[in-house]
Order: C-alpha cells, then sequence, then structure tokens
C-alpha cells in the first residue's frame, strides 16, 4: 500500500506549468490537496483547459501567471505577489527553458549562447534569490528538470545541453552552500519526452524517424516524470540532496547500434 501524501499546505510553483511536463507534474501536486502556482509565457497557455484539468482530479484551482522565467522583474513582481498570496512556497518545480537551436557553426554565436544560458539555466536561480529577498524561507524542495543533452549528442541541442550542463553544476553548489538549511535541490534528467516542446525542438519527421528504429514506449511519458517530481517532494526522499536522477526505466544504457542490430529484423534495417 502506498503511503498517503497530504499537501493540502502546501504552496507548489511550477515554471512553464500549463502543459506538457511541468502540467502534468503541477497535477500530480494538485491530486494531494497542493495549491499551484503556474507560470507561462505570452501566449502559451489555455488557461481554462488547465483550470479544467484540475477540476475534474478534484484539485483545488491554480493561480496561472504570465511571467517569461527570462525577466528579473517579472520574477521579482511574482515573488512578491506569492508573499502576499500565500507567505512562502513549499515546492518550486523549475520547468520552463527556452534556448536558441543550433543547425551549423553559423548559429555558433557569443549573444545566442548567453540568451540561452538566461532563459534556460539562469532562471532556476534567479527564482531562488528573490525567494531569499522577499519570502521568509527557501522552498523546502527544489526539483529542477533537465534531459540528457549533455551526455549525449542531439542534433541542435548544443546550447540546450550547455545550458542543462551549467544549472546541474549550479544546482550542486547551491545544495552544498545550503547544507545546513532544510533545502531539499535535485535535478530530474529524462530522455525524449513526446510534448510539444520536442515537436518544436526536432519537428515531426525526427518524430516519424525516430518510430522507424524504436517504439511509442522508447518515450518518456510528462507523468513519470510528475511521479518522480512527487517522490522528491514528498518528504520519504529528503535523504536525496543535490543529486541528478535520471528517469528513463533503465532503457538509456540499452541504446546503440547494438540494439538496432539485435532489431535489424524486426525494423527493416
Amino acid at each position: 500500500m502506498r503511503p498517503a501524501l497530504d499537501h493540502s499546505k502546501s504552496v507548489v510553483l511550477v515554471t512553464g506549468g500549463t502543459q506538457g511536463i511541468g502540467l502534468a507534474t503541477a497535477l500530480a501536486y494538485a491530486r494531494h490537496g497542493a495549491r499551484c502556482i503556474l507560470t507561462y509565457r505570452w501566449g502559451s497557455a489555455d488557461e481554462l483547459a488547465v483550470k479544467k484539468a484540475f477540476e475534474e482530479v478534484g484539485a483545488p484551482e491554480p493561480w496561472i501567471v504570465e511571467a517569461d522565467v527570462a525577466s528579473k522583474e517579472a520574477t521579482d513582481q511574482l515573488i512578491r505577489e506569492v508573499k502576499e498570496r500565500f507567505g512562502a512556497i513549499d515546492v518550486f518545480i523549475s520547468n520552463a527553458s527556452l534556448s536558441l537551436l543550433v543547425r551549423s557553426l553559423d548559429d555558433y554565436t557569443e549573444r545566442g549562447l548567453f540568451q540561452s544560458l538566461g532563459a534556460s539555466a539562469w532562471p532556476t536561480f534567479e527564482y531562488l534569490l528573490a525567494a531569499r529577498r522577499h519570502l521568509p524561507r527557501l522552498p523546502r524542495h527544489v526539483i529542477i528538470m533537465s534531459s540528457d543533452g549533455p551526455d549525449r549528442f542531439t542534433n541542435a541541442y548544443d546550447f540546450v545541453a550547455a545550458s542543462k550542463s551549467v544549472v546541474e553544476t549550479l544546482a550542486r553548489y547551491w545544495q552544498f552552500r545550503l547544507a545546513n538549511e532544510a533545502v531539499n535541490i535535485n535535478v530530474l534528467r529524462s530522455r525524449a519526452v513526446r510534448t510539444e516542446s520536442f515537436d518544436s525542438t526536432f519537428g515531426a519527421e525526427f518524430y516519424g524517424f525516430l518510430r522507424r528504429i524504436v517504439d511509442d514506449e522508447w518515450f518518456m511519458t510528462p507523468e513519470e516524470l510528475a511521479d518522480a517530481a512527487l517522490a522528491l517532494g514528498s518528504g520519504f526522499f529528503d535523504g536525496v540532496r543535490g543529486q541528478v536522477i535520471t528517469v528513463d526505466r533503465g532503457s538509456t544504457f540499452g541504446d546503440g547500434v547494438s540494439y538496432l542490430f539485435d532489431e535489424r529484423e524486426k525494423r527493416g534495417l
């Protein structure tokens, strides 16, 4: 029997929380009573659909806020409003990110790299710094969404992978510096998850190609990431701090040419 989780007294902030992994994670907490704050960039959220998803699982209605994670001013204003409405944040899910795609060396520019870092790596820590300025305490649990990009080649992913590497490194340093405080910071990595973000990054043609060599089960689901994030914020895993955890059903180990060779007849290779 699963231990019961009660998040009825928890305030959960999820950046990029109106779709994909962010929404699935918010719903995972909301099912257990959490009051959720969801941020989105202008024009990227269907607020009525999001609220309906919460209603369907019997969850408290979320507070949905337009706030660009790349804007220090927007972040500061949001945290001020959080203090007025909720007093503090218990769980912070840093999910939103935006990096420039690199198609060739012609796309390598200092400005492009810095823009990617500013919109993908730095926002986690800008939120935490704003929390230090305005809230009585830092979130008890900080969970940062990442990917396996730093460890394996993915076309066009150069700046994305660099941003993920930076955020993972800084997360470890923050946890070290907060070793004596009641704050748990961890990173969740995942392999490919079929979301709108995946399609906008790689395109439907790439997905079609992948389906020739892998089954649908190769892809992770937003709900699997959400369950892992819920576990890390449950209190049952508070001995896990400053870690980068890969959620992939253990299948990354089996990827590669040898796997494709074994599957060659099945896939007509």
